[in-house]
């Protein structure tokens, strides 16, 4: 699978099938082996999922950046896969990320799906994004045992088994210094002025058992990008993964009408 290189550093991505194209953005801890349920979707689609700076097989950054780096890399990665638009699908903090690419790089973006995700924490006030982001800069130093502590968090009490147990294994690889510098570019992330900007249809998911992003957060997404429609499925936080087949029946039906 290709490599970009991206102002020295190696971003990793998959690509499979043919079609319009379909960018996936993983969430915080994992890499593209998140979108495993997804690889359906290239039997239409002409799918990338990267693994984000500092995460899977991409290299670790050795400074702190920000979203707008993030945006940047992702840009570079549609530059060296000959991709001039995209459809961008983001869950959790991809899916900041993939609020922080609508906005700077809007004549590149054809449609806009977010998952389970937010604005970003850089609206809290201090205190509270500080202590989330003391939080994962602990949880950082531990992959194995933070991923079998947080990920039952991420699904509903409905998930089976071997879906959680895929999850940890997932999220056991997570690099430290990818992990902790990737919490605070999250922590001082706000993309909500962007939101107004964007111009193209507009998906936003939400699972009704989501202990990490609340409905309220979707719903305001979707109040905020024009002609944004929310979408609720009965899931965790990993929407995705727990109902694969809902998940991704809603982007086809998505990505049929743009």
């Amino acid at each position: 699978m290709p490599d970009a290189d991206v102002n020295g550093l190696r971003i990793h991505y998959e690509r499979a099938g043919s079609g319009p194209v379909l960018v996936l953005l993983h969430a915080q801890g994992f890499n593209a082996k998140l979108w495993r349920p997804q690889l359906e979707l290239a039997a239409g689609c002409d799918v990338i999922a990267w693994d984000m700076r500092g995460y899977g097989q991409s290299s670790d950054p050795e400074a702190p950046y920000t979203m707008a780096a993030l945006a940047d890399d992702l840009a570079a990665v549609l530059d060296d896969a000959g991709v001039e638009r995209a459809s961008v699908c983001g869950i959790s903090m991809g899916g900041v990320v993939a609020q922080e690419f609508a906005g700077r790089y809007p004549q590149r973006l054809r449609s806009l799906i977010l998952a389970d995700t937010n604005p970003g924490h850089g609206h809290l006030d201090e205190a509270e994004r500080l202590r989330r982001l003391s939080l994962r800069e602990a949880d950082a130093a531990t992959p194995a045992a933070t991923a079998r502590k947080r990920v039952p968090e991420f699904f509903s009490s409905r998930v089976r088994r071997e879906v959680v147990d895929q999850a940890i294994a997932i999220m056991a690889e997570f690099h430290p210094a990818g992990y902790a510098l990737g919490a605070r570019a999250l922590a001082y992330s706000d993309e909500r002025p962007w939101l107004p900007t964007i111009r193209v249809p507009a998906l936003v998911i939400w699972g009704q058992d989501d202990r990490v992003c609340s409905r309220a957060e979707s719903a305001y997404l979707a109040a905020h990008i024009p002609g944004a429609r929310l979408e609720v499925l009965p899931t965790g936080h990993l929407s995705n993964m727990e109902e694969p087949a809902a998940f991704n029946a809603l982007l086809r039906h998505f990505l049929h009408s743009v």
